[in-house]
């Protein structure tokens, strides 16, 4: 395949004085990553229809499987064997894509999987000679509500629900671009820009759909490798995928407290580099950085998740008929039959008045 590469203009971010004089900072509580649940190297993690959906690495095979939030575990789509570090996207069901439908990278290529995990078909390889670094759909809009893949060297495709593959930018080699998400559209300055962490760039940057060749830093870790951006959305635990211990822990919820639209950078180091978590919170164009927690030792993170401490009932939960015995069912058909009766007292008064 032939394509032209669209290199990338990096500019500072503008920090506030206070920052850039401001020493390290200390963090700002102590912060409980609690065990979740016990993985085989997990990496991807996503949260879809009451359940994670999460990939687990076992020897050159990556699977998938359903964990439910009381840690029950059971094999998700078998028919699918993923190649290397397999992350899933959720399609909001915009721009043609089927709603609920998943994503996921396997090596160089995408495959698309049914909500059921029963169909799964080959769906896009935007670029043969290197693997997909991640994958993430616009859910803001200011990015035409597609599906975006980035390649470990570079280079970004915006996809669309044919599986069409187009390049956006090239964001440089060496730099190992590791998460994609898109900023609320009151994340000050930066509002529906496409946020990408640079793992050893050591850099968390923007784009603006507007003018996606020119990037801005947000962000940048001395000795730390941005591993993993989201959004912070509000009363939501946050799930980390922790890759060499096996597990995936919970921090709860009350640490994000006021940060809800903010982002948080979970940082890692593979090669006896710390690890921390950040908060970043946008006023303009000022980029204002608090230290959740610093001085995590050898941290390897990999997929991460935001759940709402009331997640939303299935239809299934909510429909509470189909579990009603035949006894219930003729009690409701007595009330049915009085109703209308009554409607029709009703009815025919209001016509023939005394």
């Amino acid at each position: 395949m032939r394509y032209v590469l669209y290199s990338i203009i990096i500019v500072a971010a503008i920090f506030s004085s206070s920052l850039l004089q401001a020493g390290p900072v200390q963090a700002q509580q102590e912060v409980n990553m609690e065990k979740f649940v016990s993985l085989t190297k997990p990496v991807g993690v996503t949260w879809v229809d009451g359940s994670f959906i999460a990939s687990s690495r076992e020897g050159n095979i990556t699977k998938l499987v359903k964990i439910s939030l009381d840690g029950k575990i059971e094999p998700f789509a078998p028919s699918f064997k993923g190649e290397g570090e397999v992350y899933i996207a959720v399609s909001p069901g915009k721009a043609g894509f089927p709603q609920g439908y998943l994503y996921a990278l396997s090596g160089n290529s995408i495959y698309e999987i049914d909500p059921s995990g029963s169909k799964v078909r080959f769906f896009s390889r935007p670029l043969a000679t290197m693997g997909l670094g991640y994958i993430a759909f616009d859910t803001v809009g200011t990015w035409g509500s597609l599906l975006y893949a980035v390649n470990f060297n570079g280079p970004l495709w915006k996809i669309n629900s044919n599986g069409n593959a187009t390049l956006v930018a090239d964001l440089g080699n060496d730099l190992l671009p590791e998460s994609i998400v898109f900023a609320p559209k009151d994340f000050g300055g930066y509002g529906g820009d496409m946020i990408v962490s640079l793992e050893m760039g050591r850099k968390v940057i923007a784009l603006s759909q507007g003018n996606p060749l020119r990037a801005t830093v947000l962000v940048e870790f001395r000795g730390e490798s941005p591993e993993r951006v989201l959004v912070v959305p509000p009363d939501s635990d946050l799930y980390v995928a922790k890759y060499d211990e096996n597990i995936i822990v919970k921090v709860a919820a009350n640490h994000f407290s006021g940060y809800s639209g903010s982002l948080v950078v979970i940082t890692e180091g593979e090669a006896g580099e710390k690890g921390s978590i950040t908060l970043l919170k946008a006023n303009g164009t000022t980029i204002e950085v608090a230290k959740m927690v610093e001085g995590l030792p050898n941290p390897h993170f990999e997929g991460a998740e935001f759940v709402p401490l009331h997640p939303a009932k299935t239809v299934t939960e909510l429909t509470t008929v189909q579990n009603l015995s035949t006894g219930d069912f003729s009690v409701l058909g007595i009330m049915a039959v009085a109703l209308v009766i009554l409607a029709g007292v009703f009815i025919w008064t209001r016509r023939h008045p005394r």
